[in-house]
């Protein structure tokens, strides 16, 4: 009796160690499944995050090349715009030198007395007495030019104001009681000209 008790517990116990095993087995094959499906999922969802921060380094990287260009654009315009104005201002300033050596010349009284004479025209009616004022430099002129202008008979009388102008050269000229000027000296051509100098300059640069 007693062995065959030992018997049916041996096979109790083989069976119980045979459905043991397959279910371990069968734990174990689903452990690697579900293992392998997280590690999948977890492969992808770096793939994502790699991407995600891939495409945002090519779009900073894209962004700051595009900034970088603006900025050599905007430092190239400038220093263009910088260039002109150096040389616009430099052909200015010829101007000026240029007129400035004027005085120069033998017959710079004749040149005083011409621009005497367009300025009063500028007076309305250009009548009555002007007041003619010279440069400095040029003061031992000014009764030669006003004397040169009133031999014109041109309908007004000009007279010289010795208190020098202070300009580069050229004249101001005044009505005689002062509240009207039209200056026709060297600086204010200049600045008149200045316009038309650009005009002529910008095209060749």
């Amino acid at each position: 009796m007693n062995d065959v008790s030992n018997e049916k517990i041996m096979a109790l116990q083989n069976v119980i160690l045979d459905q043991a095993n397959h279910q371990r087995e069968f734990l174990a094959a689903d452990a690697r499944k579900e293992a392998q499906q997280w590690l999948s999922a977890e492969m992808a969802k770096l793939e994502r995050e790699t991407n995600a921060v891939l495409a945002d380094a090519r779009a900073r990287a894209e962004d700051i090349r595009r900034r970088q260009v603006l900025s050599a654009e905007k430092e190239k315009t400038a220093e263009a715009l910088r260039q002109q104005n150096r040389l616009l201002a430099a052909a200015v300033k010829k101007y000026q030198e240029g007129l400035t050596h004027l005085r120069e010349r033998p017959d710079y009284a004749a040149i005083l007395t011409g621009l005497a004479v367009e300025a009063a025209r500028h007076f309305r009616g250009s009548e009555g007495t002007f007041r003619l004022k010279l440069a400095a430099t040029d003061s031992p002129l000014g009764e030669k030019v006003a004397e040169a202008v009133n031999n014109k008979n041109l309908g007004f009388a000009m007279t010289f104001d010795h208190e020098p102008a202070p300009i580069l050269g050229g004249c101001w000229v005044a009505s005689e009681d002062g509240r009207q000027q039209i200056n026709s000296d060297w600086q204010s051509r200049t600045q008149e000209m200045a316009d038309v100098i650009a005009e002529r300059l910008l095209p060749l640069l």
